[in-house]
């Protein structure tokens, strides 16, 4: 970033909790900040959702017991990231104007005093928040605690709502007038000849709503019952929430900067697949991605399988190499009830260390104080309703002592990454919309994991990122898992040049089957990528498995060299028929007793100048993708002699350390290369070595 604004990494890890002063006396916050310093703790958030006990009428603003609390944090040489506080307007603004909040429905209001309730389209809104915005700014722009600014809390949830607010549906008309032109246009992009259903303006364009076809049910908007009944329409409906979000948090970041803001500004962004943090508009005026990531207690696969792609997307969002951890869970999650039992230290210490191991550079836990009234008296905090520290708050000192200790190494070595996945918010959403069968999803977060069980470091990059070849070329390998809508012909013209000089490209199913509107591609899926891979998609065919139509598992039979096996065919038997030019190598075939697939392309090799490009036509169902990626990648498995077990994840460091992180509560087996040292306990680690279940390894 330029003009003076912070954009350096910070001096020391930060590690701390939201903090909410305003429900507290000040001898009382100042036993929390006490017991927070016991625990090595440097860094709070506050304000996050405090403007009504801050602006308490139109224009009257009371920063005095903020002012106090900052004073007091820097007095003691911590830090404070400081929120906006606008997911939670004040009531005398919706009480005063009804007609600011969401409509669920036509002529159905949200309650004013439940969380996100308000029209981000509502000018009454925005110019509140504009009006709140610029003068906390200006009033704390210079408090020498201020870190960084928070914009709202946890907006992504809005990108499924459709709200029915007549500012909204101005906005969303406008939106169509100003992405589509003319309507003769709109007919055309969306293909809206089918069933006739041509338009003649676009007021004839409602936001999408329940429809007569499907469940009889009535649902709600974001149930993706009604994007499927319209899903081009619902396609250009995520498109416009993503570009309301994103406006509104340009205003918001613009209006800090005309106050005279110069701290980093952020926001804390959940762990969805239609994720915003790594679309171009965000970029523009982001400064680190933070994240809000909250952990479940038994265990799930998809916890350890699903979500390192989360962790690496913002890792590499803002090119900062880290990311900030503004929410993560301590003690049990609730509301009025327990939802979850607490963690063992064991799986508590796991959950910190795998958010650190995937470049975490700050920690914050939900909460600091605890919460005795409102939404949220069951939610864990670092202390108890008394204001006591909880029973296990120890843990929390002992992995302050040791970020004390590491936190400078791990701000000086950030993650090395040898690969790097494309993807981005409009590959996902319309996968999202268009998901072919249940398990399209399954495709790009496999990808990172198996990527991890070989120790090897994984960036993101979104297709606008992606025209640039000096971005491509930080990498060894390219991969392009399930990007649906992949049809930015820059994009594919920066990728040749990245495979003649000797880069290599791997794609998957579901990429380039249709444009950004949603409309399936004429000339045959991925027919745009042919002059990079020599192969066309013709068709897909879904031809079941033993547990889903009592179908025979299909198999594909490699022929290529590191690959001599017979391998299932996951994704419940889901194929693609591939066209093969002379240019392309045939690696796999289908092994199949069905005339219509039997000895039929499963997979292809294309030697383009220096490089190589892999197409696959299936995705497999055992580790054949592993072995694959372990032989096109140099060096991939590093310290690790063969992949690491399913559940078991692999983060390298930029000085050659790894980090190891078994995220199951099972003991694992794992094969080293050679005898390392663990740098957290300073043990000696052999080459077979049995992890307990939730350990972490720092190798070197």
């Amino acid at each position: 970033m330029t003009d003076g604004i912070q954009n350096t990494p910070y001096a020391s890890f930060l590690f701390g909790a939201d903090v909410y002063p305003e429900l507290q006396t000040r001898e009382e916050w100042m036993k929390l900040l006490d017991t927070l310093q016991q625990a090595h703790m440097n860094v709070v958030r506050v304000g996050e959702s405090g403007w009504g006990n801050l602006e308490t009428a139109p224009g009257t603003f009371n920063f005095s017991w903020l002012h106090e609390f900052l004073d007091e944090v820097e007095r003691r040489q911590m830090q404070a990231i400081l929120g906006t506080g606008t997911f939670i307007p004040p009531q005398w603004l919706v009480a005063a104007h009804p007609e600011t909040l969401i409509q669920l429905l036509p002529g159905l209001p949200s309650h004013p005093m439940s969380r996100h309730s308000a029209c981000l389209n509502h000018p009454l809104y925005r110019e509140a928040c504009r009006r709140f915005i610029g003068a906390i700014g200006q009033e704390f722009k210079d408090h020498p605690a201020v870190i960084a600014w928070q914009l709202d809390n946890e907006i992504e949830h809005k990108t499924s709502l459709i709200c029915y607010n007549p500012a909204c549906d101005q906005a969303w008309r406008a939106w169509l007038e100003k992405t589509y032109h003319t309507p003769q246009e709109f007919n055309e992009r969306l293909s809206l000849v089918s069933w006739g259903m041509k338009i003649n303006s676009f007021d004839d364009v409602p936001q999408p709503r329940q429809g007569v076809e499907g469940s009889t049910d009535l649902h709600l908007p974001g149930n993706p019952s009604i994007r499927y009944q319209l899903p081009a329409l619902s396609l250009a409906h995520f498109h416009f929430t993503r570009d309301v979000i994103l406006d509104f948090f340009a205003e918001q970041a613009q209006t800090l900067r005309d106050a005279g803001v110069t701290q980093r500004i952020i926001t804390d962004w959940n762990g969805l697949w239609l994720g915003l943090a790594d679309d171009p508009k965000a970029q523009a005026f982001m400064s680190i991605s933070g994240f809000n990531f909250y952990q479940f207690i038994n265990d799930p696969a998809w916890l350890w399988k699903d979500t390192p792609w989360y962790f690496d997307m913002h890792r590499s969002a803002y090119g900062v190499g880290s990311f900030l951890v503004t929410e993560t869970r301590f003690g049990v999650t609730g509301q009025t009830l327990m939802w979850d039992p607490a963690p063992t230290r064991e799986q508590f210490l796991m959950w910190n260390w795998q958010l650190i191991a995937f470049g975490a550079s700050g920690l914050l836990y939900w909460t600091g104080n605890r919460w005795r009234g409102g939404h949220w008296p069951h939610w864990g905090g670092l202390l108890d309703w008394s204001g006591e520290p909880e029973a296990d708050f120890e843990w929390a000192v002992e992995l302050g002592e040791s970020l004390q200790k590491w936190g400078p190494r791990l701000l000086a070595n950030p993650v090395k990454a040898g690969a790097v996945v494309l993807t981005d918010f409009d590959q996902r959403a319309a996968l999202q919309v268009y998901p072919h069968i249940p398990s399209s999803l399954s495709v790009l977060p496999e990808t990172f994991h198996a990527l991890h069980r070989l120790g090897v470091g994984v960036d993101t990059l979104n297709l606008t990122q992606a025209e640039e070849i000096t971005e491509l070329q930080k990498y060894s390998v390219v991969l392009i898992p399930a990007a649906t809508a992949f049809d930015n012909p820059r994009t594919v013209a920066a990728l040749i040049k990245y495979v003649e000089a000797g880069g290599i490209v791997i794609i998957t199913p579901f990429t380039a089957y249709m444009d950004w509107n949603g409309l399936f591609r004429g000339d045959g899926f991925a027919a745009n990528l042919s002059e990079l891979t020599g192969t066309c998609v013709r068709t897909v065919r879904w031809l079941g498995s033993p547990t889903n139509g009592r179908k025979k598992e299909q198999q594909v039979e490699w022929t290529y060299a590191e690959l001599n096996r017979v391998s299932p065919v996951g994704l419940d038997g889901y194929c693609e028929y591939l066209e093969v030019s002379p240019s392309a190598q045939v690696i796999a075939t289908f092994k199949s007793d069905q005339k219509i697939l039997g000895g039929k392309p499963a997979a292809t090799q294309r030697k383009l100048g220096a490089g190589t490009v892999i197409k696959l036509a299936f995705w497999p169902k055992d580790d054949s993708f592993i072995t694959l990626l372990e032989s096109l990648i140099p060096n991939s498995v590093g310290l690790l002699h063969s992949p690491a077990p399913e559940g078991v994840l692999a983060v390298p460091r930029a000085d050659h350390s790894l980090f190891v992180v078994n995220a199951t509560g099972r003991e694992q087996r794992l094969e080293l290369s050679k005898r390392a040292t663990d740098r957290l306990t300073g043990n000696q680690v052999n080459e077979k070595t049995l992890l307990r279940g939730y350990e972490v390894l720092w190798l070197e």
